[in-house]
């Protein structure tokens, strides 16, 4: 996928989302709900996920250096950060997600959904990868040991993606004396990425600044980066208590298209796939 394709994305996503959202609100049949169902046109959640990385190749440029290479096939790990107990952290240690969404219709079946998925991903030390290309202004073709010093590559304060999702919801079974309903959910978006990087690459540290004031967020350099964009669709369903409340369990897949990556004197770039399970509890109001 190119630049042009995401940025047309970009701009025919909210057209569509408009679209569909007049289409909806002039062909819906009116459902009847009480007052404080339809009143509720809002909801916010917020989660925890598992993270599954496809290999990739990582294209590293330093023209400084005359590096202009390519590790091939590298693995990689996320990090839940859940191995030294539960109550012992901050809520934006682990990996989390948040979503932000309104409903377009009084039937609350279509929704737009602003989501922020706060995924980590590392790639596995001391790995055997095949490493072609340019270094030090010669050619290289070989296996090598990815050890710390050599190649150590992660995006573990944040492969963060942020997206715009179009939502659809539909009732599957109603418990109305328990007042539970199961309600099956799908949502398809785009969006950018925005990751911190920590990497060392031939015995060269990257620095990225401090987190404060002014370097929050940058275009190849501050602590949070513009650094590419995603594409995604997420499927599951929604255990919704007293129409207020809800428990939701998910699964996205995202292509994920990383460029411009800061690293010593150059960029880094890479595309994979992100697989994620997502266990949420929500809130209408």
């Amino acid at each position: 996928m190119t630049r042009w394709q995401f940025l047309a994305a970009l701009f025919f996503l909210p057209l569509i989302s408009c679209c569909t959202w007049a289409f909806v609100s002039s062909h819906d049949t009116p459902q009847k709900s009480s007052p404080s169902h339809a009143t509720k046109k809002w909801y916010f959640s917020w989660g925890y996920n598992k993270d599954f990385w496809t290999n990739s190749n990582i294209h590293i440029v330093q023209p400084g250096l005359n590096n202009n290479f390519t590790i091939n096939g590298v693995t990689a790990t996320d990090y839940p950060g859940w191995n030294t107990g539960i109550f012992n952290k901050d809520l934006m240690s682990p990996q989390y997600n948040i979503r932000i969404g309104r409903f377009i219709n009084a039937a609350q079946t279509w929704a737009i959904e602003l989501n922020f998925d706060h995924t980590k991903y590392n790639t596995t030390l001391n790995q055997v990868a095949r490493v072609s290309g340019i270094i030090n202004g010669q050619p290289i073709n070989q296996n090598e040991v990815l050890t710390p010093q050599y190649f150590s590559y992660a995006l573990h304060n944040g492969a963060n993606n942020l997206m715009l999702n179009v939502v659809r919801r539909k009732q599957m079974i109603d418990f109305p004396r328990a007042k539970l309903a199961l309600v099956a959910v799908g949502k398809l978006g785009a969006g950018v990425m925005l990751p911190h990087p920590e990497n060392t690459i031939l015995g060269n540290t990257v620095n990225v600044g401090p987190k404060a004031s002014g370097n929050y967020f940058g275009w190849k350099h501050g602590w949070w980066q513009m650094g590419g964009f995603t594409i995604g669709a997420e499927y599951g369903v929604q255990l919704v208590f007293h129409k207020t409340a809800y428990l939701e369990l998910t699964n996205k897949e995202a292509y994920v298209n990383l460029s411009d990556i800061q690293v010593y004197d150059g960029t880094a770039s890479q595309s994979m796939w992100l697989n994620e399970t997502i266990c949420s509890l929500g809130v209408m109001i």
